[in-house]
């Protein structure tokens, strides 16, 4: 399992989205990319493509929704014990852009935990 928040980890996150069918049938027609930052940490990008979904390395051009929070948060998000609207309530992961698109792709987000359990530790 790799490190979370490493570039392993996100390279991991990239192989789990781009070999996701279920992923890809469920973007074909949705244009999108979420930026997520942590302080003191990486940054990256989700972009959603037209049934295409990769997960990249570092800040993205133009997002049109980012997250940002601190390390622990962060890892608290990707081993899936912390729940994202908990730690929005909480202030502890901040969110840039439009809301609404949260809920007009609610179905593909609320899946994305499922997809990228594999790189969840055990």
């Amino acid at each position: 399992m790799a490190e979370p928040l490493s570039d392993s980890w996100i390279a991991a996150l990239d192989d789990a989205a781009a070999g996701h069918t279920g992923l890809r049938e469920a973007t074909a027609t949705m244009a999108l990319v979420l930026e997520y930052s942590t302080s003191g940490g990486p940054t990256w990008h989700v972009v959603f493509d037209h049934g295409s979904v990769r997960v990249v390395a570092g800040p993205a051009d133009h997002p049109d929704l980012r997250f940002a929070t601190d390390p622990s948060t962060a890892r608290a998000l990707a081993a899936g014990t912390l729940d994202p609207l908990r730690a929005m309530i909480d202030g502890d992961l901040t969110l840039g852009g439009d809301p609404r698109l949260l809920v007009e792709h609610r179905a593909v987000f609320d899946g994305l935990g499922d997809v990228f359990a594999v790189a969840r530790e055990p």
